[in-house]
């Protein structure tokens, strides 16, 4: 899974070289860039941000009561903050620090001190454990060949899902399977996200037959390949399930 990376600067002149340092040297980092707060805070209501890039010349009262109001809603719990800055000043980083930046960043720096400071910020072994989200009354269809399976989905993150099922006898536990999940919403639509490309990591029996064989079973597929729409219609539904489990 890619690191996204926001670059928030006033200069498209320093946004473009953050963002050619950034391609340059972490290599599995996807890039977007806002102008200021406002548009920063108006990305972050439509794409999952792992990463806040932020000038330290920017005004540092509105920076914090962004960086506030952003760490304050669930779906951006595990947001990080680097703050860059020409004139490194302690006393300035401290403040920010306890509002939550995670580190400062002295420009211009060596690519070595850029790739250490992005990653002791937001490690990319963590982010490999991504949050599940249960939302009720979710279902999949598991598609392998001619073999199609309605399941019941217990959770789903952006690395995978686990889905509940009688026990499929013809399934070909080491063949790809492609899933096309059905999220219902609050206005009782349903949200459909298809061609995700998958693989089964495992199984497990949940209840079994009076000869003890399995009767219903969960299976938890890895996310190979998640097309850019289905992408972003994930993003959607578990921006929405996190701001839910916020107000309950």
């Amino acid at each position: 899974m890619s690191r996204k990376i926001l670059i928030v600067d006033h200069s498209a002149t320093i946004r473009r070289i953050l963002r050619t340092m950034t391609l340059a040297n972490i290599n599995d980092a996807e890039v977007i860039e806002a102008e200021n707060t406002t548009d920063a805070t108006a990305i972050l209501h439509n794409h999952t941000v792992n990463l806040i890039l932020f000038s330290g010349e920017s005004n540092s009262e509105r920076w914090l009561d962004f960086i506030d109001a952003t760490k304050s809603e669930a779906a951006n719990e595990r947001l990080n903050f680097v703050l860059f800055t020409s004139r490194p000043c302690e006393k300035s980083f401290a403040k920010a620090r306890a509002a939550g930046v995670t580190a400062q960043l002295v420009t211009p720096c060596t690519a070595a001190t850029f790739t250490e400071t992005i990653n002791r910020a937001c490690n990319p072994t963590l982010l490999r454990e991504s949050r599940r989200y249960n939302i009720p009354g979710s279902t999949a269809t598991l598609t392998q060949g001619a073999i199609s399976l309605a399941t019941k989905v217990i959770n789903i993150s952006q690395g995978g899902i686990l889905c509940e099922l009688p026990l499929p006898e013809a399934m070909n536990w080491a063949a790809p399977v492609t899933a096309t999940v059905n999220f219902p919403d609050s206005n009782g639509d349903a949200r459909v996200v298809d061609n995700l490309f998958a693989v089964i990591s495992s199984y497990f029996v949940q209840t079994r037959n009076p000869d003890h064989s399995p009767k219903l079973v969960r299976i938890a597929l890895r996310f190979l390949q998640i097309p850019e729409d289905a992408a972003a219609t994930l993003e959607k539904v578990f921006r929405q399930a996190a701001k839910e489990e916020q107000i309950v």
